[in-house]
């Protein structure tokens, strides 16, 4: 299985449903449901946020609150009482009801809440790249209501937290974090069929990080992006011409092509055709580097490629092309072209062995 393989439910989950995030929510109940294991996990979560809850005995999904709030997901005590809320997130926006009106289901019970009511938590279950934007709009909300917003706090695993009013907890954890923590107590417990279901839920997460819209950085419009790209379009250009020179690539009859993935053009190298050229895509979800050859899936000629070790094919069918770092622009080119004789040269080599 090839590094870029998604799970079954990474798949099928937007093929099926709009939004991917509902499917994530159910997921996430059916294995605190049926997993002590993994409502331990939870458990150490809230724990080292400060929100010490105590034995979470079940959790459902989608539950309506009395003023019409309905979380993700409500965790009860052995007494039937509701301690917890879990809000799941991926890229979509806060509701009307985040987080203030959920808070305030937890906070406001009652004359038992100024007895000393049991203590409760909302936690928000997020990408890791969006937790600091997250936490900010979450604490912005909480500091806009009449609710007193306690110190935040972080831990070593991006864990943040804050206490609102008297004493109920807000907290931000990552899908990393949580489903890392819960895989390893039920691999303690040698729950393989949890551990399956963990994979599919990972899996899922891993695609929403591989397509989201990340949070921009301000530092990114500065003058070093759009240079890279301009100089990386220049890149494959010089390659391919270098290329053309020497004689291991064709572009007879073919064209710069980009595509809404890249920027590249069409060429033939050992008279196999590809497509070379950046590739946002590959770049964010296989393997950090831009540049990539993109041929037609299921040619013999590839077989070097694909029995590489480390790998040097994905899907059948992409070839990384790795770029030297801290080294001027003809350094970077050699190398390129280097390489991508290299991969004429083993399939020159392939198609003369099966003759």
């Amino acid at each position: 299985m090839t590094a870029s393989r998604k799970t079954l439910l990474a798949k099928l989950a937007p093929q099926f449903s709009v939004q991917t995030e509902n499917v994530a929510v159910e997921a996430l109940g059916h294995i605190l449901s049926g997993s002590k294991e993994a409502r331990s996990a939870l458990a150490d979560v809230l724990n080292s946020g400060g929100a010490d809850l105590g034995h979470i005995a079940q959790v459902d999904t989608q539950v309506t609150g009395r003023e019409g709030e309905r979380p993700d997901l409500v965790g009860f005590d052995r007494d039937g009482e509701k301690r917890l809320l879990i809000e799941a997130k991926f890229w979509a926006g806060l509701t009307e009801s985040q987080p203030v009106a959920y808070l305030k289901s937890l906070t406001v019970n009652g004359p038992e809440r100024q007895q000393g009511a049991k203590p409760s938590a909302l936690l928000f279950v997020a990408p890791l790249a969006r937790l600091d934007s997250l936490w900010a709009e979450l604490c912005r909300q909480v500091s806009m209501s009449e609710m007193a917003l306690g110190s935040s706090r972080d831990d070593s695993d991006g864990l943040r937290s804050a206490t609102v009013d008297d004493g109920a907890h807000m907290l931000l954890t990552s899908w990393t974090s949580l489903l890392d923590r819960m895989a390893t107590k039920v691999a303690h417990a040698a729950d393989s069929h949890t551990e399956a279901d963990l994979r599919q839920l990972r899996g899922l997460c891993e695609r929403e990080d591989g397509e989201a819209f990340l949070p921009l950085r301000s530092e990114e419009f500065a003058l070093e992006f759009p240079r890279r790209m301009l100089g990386l379009q220049r890149l494959v250009g010089d390659a391919t011409n270098r290329g053309v020179r020497s004689g291991f690539i064709d572009v007879k009859g073919l064209n710069v092509t980009p595509r809404s993935w890249g920027y590249g053009r069409y060429l033939r190298l050992a008279d196999e055709q590809a497509w070379f050229g950046v590739s946002f895509v590959r770049w964010a979800r296989t393997r950090p580097t831009p540049l990539w050859l993109w041929f037609a899936p299921q040619r013999t000629a590839l077989e070097p490629l694909r029995n590489a070790n480390p790998p040097e094919l994905f899907d059948d069918r992409a070839v990384p092309i790795d770029l030297p770092v801290g080294r001027e622009y003809e350094a970077v080119l050699d190398a390129v072209v280097e390489r991508l004789k290299e991969i004429a040269t083993a399939i020159s080599s392939t198609r003369s062995d099966s003759h």
